[in-house]
């Protein structure tokens, strides 16, 4: 009876009750300390690498081998226990020290060029394998908590260094790389976003225009009223997803005063499938010639053939009578003559169907030339860039001129106009190409190369005014051009690219700069970098970077 009464005050514990609620109390603290501690490395990494990019691409091994470690452990039945738990702290920060040489390693080659991640590599190896035998040889022990930090060990170790070896490669490559070779411009997260938001506008306006054909000109029947609205309807869309363009801004120069009213070809330089977006924004009088492609991919081929777009795949000389409909109704043909789009947006060989075409149909050559949009959207990358377009529309090129059209031979038109772009697309360049517009396309080339090399670039790029200040002085059109002590090569990069007609030699006494300068993705042919110090005799003109400027 007394017993009874003392039954609620009366607790029977044992020793191993005892140690299953210390384990669950570590275990939960465990998880709280596991969180602030990758928090804080997180941080760490972030001040020391510079890049949000490369802090998540070193800290995602950590994240990844933790996950791994928990699904073996629960797979092979390895539970945590008052030993092992802290074990697995210590084996966390190898993993955090792993990740970082191999992130350090791939930083290293892609500054200098040198090879370097093997030997990373090879510490990694040499430090995993230290522990899993001083550590990993207790799994032969027969007391259960000994055996059970060799099991930690070696499901640990395994996972770390595994992650470590593929992640950071991994993302690192694709970041820098595609197909084996270095990208023009490696992809930043910012490049990533702006992307994201430029397929978001494309397809919707797309998907918009498609919906609109469909109850337009499908239900409602293509009667003439709604092929214009319709084609209105479409100048407006482009019009509004190139203004929405992120980081993006567009100029229309057209100083003749054209205004689309007579049908004319319009012949374009071809530079981005963004092409005709800052194209078919100018009016709605105007119908494009399409390859097969784009003429049959799903999310085209409801606006192209809505707006009744042609293909090329039979001819144009197959379409002449449609055509002559078209230009009847008041439509211009839009055509490239390059057929293809260039990879450094240069002007290509001219095709004469679009020369062929204006002499049947007995139309004016209307000439555009677009500016920009190849580097804001290049040919062979699926990546946005921040950028400035320009289209310029030129003065109409009537039947009878004598200079184009002599003789009506379509294959010397081709050639003449290819020649009369060239030149003209070469002052839009040298008008439109100063510090500014290069000055994000210089930064690209020297971020993943280290926090120090990037932080150098940008106050070198902030400089700007003294390098304008030395441009304005550089005589003629082209030379010979010296930059002394040039670093890390911005400003010898920044000139090689604006001054496209100089030849440039730079040096720097320091192998480490000079190294990091020629590991330039887009250093052009007529930049040369040396360690050796160069004799001033033979050029033009001299820049000493730190100190001042002069003729030679």
């Amino acid at each position: 009876m007394l017993f009874n009464d003392l039954d609620e005050h009366i607790f029977s514990f044992t020793d191993s009750s005892i140690a299953s609620r210390l384990v669950d109390a570590l275990s939960q603290d465990f998880d709280y300390v596991l969180f602030i501690c990758g928090f804080i490395v997180f941080v760490f990494l972030l001040i020391s690498f510079g890049r949000l990019e490369i802090s998540l691409m070193a800290f995602m091994p950590l994240i990844i081998a933790w996950i791994w470690i928990l699904g073996i452990m629960g797979i092979t039945g390895i539970r945590f226990n008052i030993v092992n738990i802290i074990l697995a702290t210590f084996i966390f920060g190898m993993g955090d020290d792993y990740s970082i040489f191999v992130t350090e390693g791939l930083c290293y080659e892609y500054r200098f060029g040198r090879q370097m991640l093997s030997q990373f590599k090879n510490s990694i190896i040499l430090s995993s394998s230290i522990m899993f035998i001083g550590i990993g040889m207790l799994i032969f022990a027969k007391h259960p908590a000994m055996k059970s930090l060799a099991e930690v060990t070696v499901v640990g170790m395994f996972s770390v260094v595994l992650m470590a070896y593929i992640i950071p490669p991994f993302i690192f490559k694709w970041l820098t790389q595609k197909k084996g070779k270095l990208r023009k411009q490696p992809v930043t997260l910012i490049d990533f976003l702006r992307t994201f938001g430029v397929l978001i506008v494309y397809v919707t306006g797309s998907i918009f225009l498609s919906i609109s054909a469909f109850f337009m000109l499908t239900i409602g029947g293509k009667t003439k009223k709604h092929k214009e609205h319709y084609h209105k309807l479409l100048q407006n869309t482009m019009r509004y997803v190139a203004w929405w363009m992120p980081q993006v801004s567009y100029r229309v120069d057209n100083p003749h005063g054209e205004d689309f009213s007579k049908p004319a070809i319009i012949v374009c330089n071809h530079q981005s499938h963004f092409d005709l977006i800052y194209t078919l924004m100018l009016s709605p009088k105007i119908i494009a010639i399409t390859n097969e492609w784009a003429w049959n991919f799903p999310l085209y081929k409801g606006i192209l053939r809505g707006a009744d777009f042609l293909p090329v795949t039979n001819g144009i000389e197959q379409n002449i009578s449609r055509l002559k409909e078209l230009t009847d109704q008041g439509y211009s043909i839009l055509i490239f003559p390059e057929g293809t789009r260039s990879i450094d947006c240069s002007i290509l060989r001219f095709h004469q169907g679009a020369f062929h075409l204006a002499n049947e149909l007995g139309l004016d050559i209307l000439p555009m030339v677009v500016h920009g949009i190849g580097q804001y959207f290049p040919k062979g990358e699926f990546m946005a860039r921040s950028g400035k377009v320009s289209i310029s529309i030129e003065e109409r090129i009537n039947p009878d001129n004598e200079t184009y059209r002599k003789g009506k031979e379509s294959l010397e038109t081709a050639r003449l106009m290819r020649k009369y772009y060239k030149q003209r697309y070469a002052e839009i360049c040298e008008k439109e190409e100063n510090i500014n517009y290069f000055k994000d396309i210089v930064l690209h080339n020297y971020i993943y190369k280290s926090r120090e090399v990037e932080k150098e670039c940008r106050r070198q790029l902030k400089n700007s005014d003294k390098l304008q200040q030395f441009m304005q002085t550089m005589p003629a059109d082209s030379g010979k051009l010296l930059i002394k002590h040039c670093g890390q090569g911005e400003w010898a990069l920044m000139l090689a690219l604006i001054k496209k007609n100089w030849q440039i030699d730079a040096y720097d006494e320091n192998i480490d700069k000079i190294d990091t300068a020629r590991h330039c993705v887009m250093v052009p042919e007529n930049l040369h970098y040396s360690t050796d110090e160069i004799d001033e005799t033979g050029y033009d003109y001299v820049i000493n970077i730190g100190g001042e400027d002069g003729k030679a």
